[in-house]
């Protein structure tokens, strides 16, 4: 996840290229009813999450609000979290031009929003603009996952055409992403605010918003006449459960407890410490690889500090020992990071060459750089010590664990790290590009998350122009032929890790704590969680 930052513009995450992702559980709840392994209607789920919820604009990435959005609204089209494959849904079908320039879309027909007005090529084509451009007056921002988007045109009452400036090989996976949700007029004719306001979320999802205050509840219920889930759905028509409830509940011990209890059914992102209490007590444990970026510490150039030297650059990222954070602060349901990607990531390159613990290598490039040992260990230069801030991210669970163990693996170098730890609104106000290092990942089951995340016209996570990689991002992103592709996505990650642009830490990943009674429940593509097919026995 990342938060919107300002600099060129705003950010966020979406993927695909025809590759196998790692995803699809079941699991854990409690209910009346039989132990029967066929599915049966009916039900409220309890959902415990540890981060409070945003303003709620679809593009809002933060995991608390994109779990409940991503059932609220469909898509375009569809990301078979098994395969990867993109499957047709609310568009049944489309060509494209030979140029790749070019997006016909033919709608499914039937199809409402939850406010009974119909899915048609205007909606559509206004769903796209709001993205594409924004809206100056209402004070919506182009979102940058829409980069080269010319127009959509609606040709008739049932079909589109979408025109980019430039070949992109992931655009119909971005229209498969929760954040490309497509939503009724009245919330598209709302200004940036009002967006943001719970209630104004109408969209033709299986659920639709039924109470809570937005800020620490949610509370969502079933549409019954909904019927029209993609073909690879488990089943077709309403989704089983009667309703779900959305509980923030920041205490890992309450929300384990209530766990175990049977207060709730699901609690997302437990502590790896808690793992073994859950599956203990009866429970499942499922984590889901979340595809796109790896969790690593992205490096601001234009902030006045030492790691505007490659040589100290370089020396952080060979003194980070990255299993012995997966030891320490993780669990195995958290990949080893070896590269800017997620395992799994379609056209993933591997990039553990650069990722090897060298503490001998980090002390001679600190040396080099004029970085000497003084009193305690640290390095000074000039008369001042070789020390950085470190934030402790409030969004990711895991934060604190890892951001100490790694505290203490710099210091083995010379390199002194205080760490702070805000809270959400703090951090938000705080972030800049005077802050060095920025903790956090785009998700996006589709490898050209790596321009919206770096290329200086988009989040430009380096809050510097490199025009090299640039160049880079824009080549790998034209390429249809997947080796030729995989190839210059290999050389995009060679210009991040060869200079230290970032500090992989570890694979983002989902970990979800499920009761007994709680079956086939499951993510999409990113791992935000999707109720249609689940059920409670």
């Amino acid at each position: 996840m990342r938060l919107t930052r300002v600099r060129s513009r705003t950010a966020a995450g979406a993927c695909v290229a025809a590759l196998t992702l790692l995803l699809s559980a079941c699991g854990g709840g409690t209910q009346e009813g039989s132990a029967s392994s066929k599915p049966v209607y009916g039900g409220k789920l309890t959902y415990y999450d540890p981060v409070a919820y945003g303003a709620w604009q679809i593009t809002n990435t933060l995991w608390s609000n994109s779990n409940v959005t991503a059932n609220l609204a469909d898509r375009l089209t569809y990301q078979n979290p098994k395969t990867g494959k993109i499957e047709p849904w609310l568009a049944k079908s489309w060509t494209v031009s030979p140029d790749h320039l070019t997006y016909t879309f033919h709608l499914r027909s039937g199809v409402t929003f939850s406010d009974g007005t119909a899915l048609d090529a205007q909606v559509v084509k206004d769903n796209l603009d709001q993205h594409g451009f924004g809206d100056k007056k209402q004070g919506i921002a182009p979102d940058t996952f829409f980069a080269n988007y010319v127009g959509t045109k609606a040709v008739g009452e049932d079909t589109v055409k979408v025109t980019l400036s430039k070949p992109n090989t992931g655009f119909l996976q971005l229209l498969s992403f929760y954040r490309t949700g497509i939503l009724a007029e009245s919330y598209l004719k709302k200004d940036w605010k009002k967006q943001g306001e719970l209630t104004g979320l109408v969209g033709s999802g299986p659920f639709v918003v039924s109470g809570g205050n937005g800020t620490n509840r949610v509370t969502l219920k079933r549409r019954d006449d909904y019927d029209w889930a993609p073909k690879s759905a488990k089943h077709q028509g309403k989704a089983y459960l009667s309703e779900i409830e959305f509980r923030t509940v920041p205490e890992q011990s309450t929300a384990v407890g209530a766990l175990q209890s049977g207060q709730a059914d699901v609690v997302r992102n437990i502590a790896p410490v808690d793992e073994e209490t859950v599956k203990s007590g009866g429970g499942q444990v499922e984590a889901f690889p979340v595809a796109g970026e790896s969790n690593q510490l992205h490096i601001s150039l234009a902030a006045d500090a030492p790691t505007k030297d490659l040589k100290v650059r370089q020396a952080l990222q060979a003194a980070t020992d990255r299993k012995e954070i997966n030891q320490i602060a993780l669990s195995p349901s958290y990949p080893v990071a070896d590269g800017v990607l997620v395992h799994g990531t379609p056209l993933r390159p591997d990039g553990s060459s650069y990722l090897k613990y060298d503490l001998a290598k980090a002390e001679r490039l600190l040396d080099s750089a004029g970085w000497k040992k003084g009193s305690g260990g640290i390095r000074t230069k000039d008369g001042k010590r070789l020390s950085f801030t470190l934030y402790v991210t409030p969004f990711y669970q895991v934060s604190q664990a890892v951001v100490e163990v790694l505290q203490s693996q710099w210091k083995k170098a010379g390199v002194e790290t205080k760490l702070k730890s805000p809270s959400l609104s703090q951090y938000q106000a705080e972030l800049s590009k005077d802050q060095v290092f920025q903790q956090g990942q785009l998700s996006r089951a589709e490898p050209d998350v790596l321009r919206t995340e770096w290329h200086s016209g988009l989040t430009n996570a380096s809050y510097t122009k490199i025009p090299a990689l640039d160049k880079l991002l824009e080549a790998q992103v034209g390429e249809f032929d997947a080796k030729k592709r995989a190839q210059k996505l290999t050389e995009v990650q060679d210009h991040i890790l060869k200079n230290a642009l970032s500090i992989p830490l570890y694979d983002e990943t989902q970990v979800y704590g499920l009761a007994a009674g709680v079956h086939a429940f499951g993510t999409e593509s990113t791992a935000r969680s999707s109720f249609y097919d689940t059920w409670l026995s």
